[in-house]
């Protein structure tokens, strides 16, 4: 409205659009209020949300050192078990060498033993025939 048409107005059409205009004021005013609410809102929900995907990213990185942590340790008991298993296979190689070399001595002196013995047993054989009387 121009000014002309806003001096030919009564006043209580004055008063009426006055009125009109605070109350959409007010409706506007309460529509910001509302519209900076949810703009907080959102942006809280993408503050959190960028908090949450760090606190991911600094779990994952703990993750994965917790996970290469178990991976060397796992690591490190399987090589002291092939460590202890080689071990015991030198002292059981070893034990066996041992035995097979005691056995051999075992039987070379058995054999040496009964070497003696056959040497002797044919001298006392040949005297026994000569001294024997029945053979006379």
């Amino acid at each position: 409205m121009t000014d002309k048409e806003f001096k030919k107005l009564h006043r209580a059409d004055l008063i009426e659009i006055i009125y009109e205009y605070q109350r959409r004021e007010k409706a506007m005013q309460e529509e910001i209020a509302s519209l900076r609410a949810q703009l907080g809102e959102r942006s809280l929900k993408l503050k959190d949300a960028g908090s949450i995907a760090e606190a991911v990213i600094r779990l994952n990185a703990l993750f994965e050192t917790a996970q290469k942590t178990a991976d060397d340790y796992v690591e490190q008991v399987r090589l002291q078990c092939e460590a202890a298993k080689q071990a015991a296979g030198g002292a059981e190689n070893a034990g066996s060498r041992d035995a097979e070399r005691t056995d051999s001595a075992d039987r070379s002196d058995a054999e040496q033993a009964n070497a003696g013995k056959a040497d002797a047993e044919p001298a006392d054989a040949d005297s026994g025939t000569a001294a024997d009387p029945a053979h006379s």
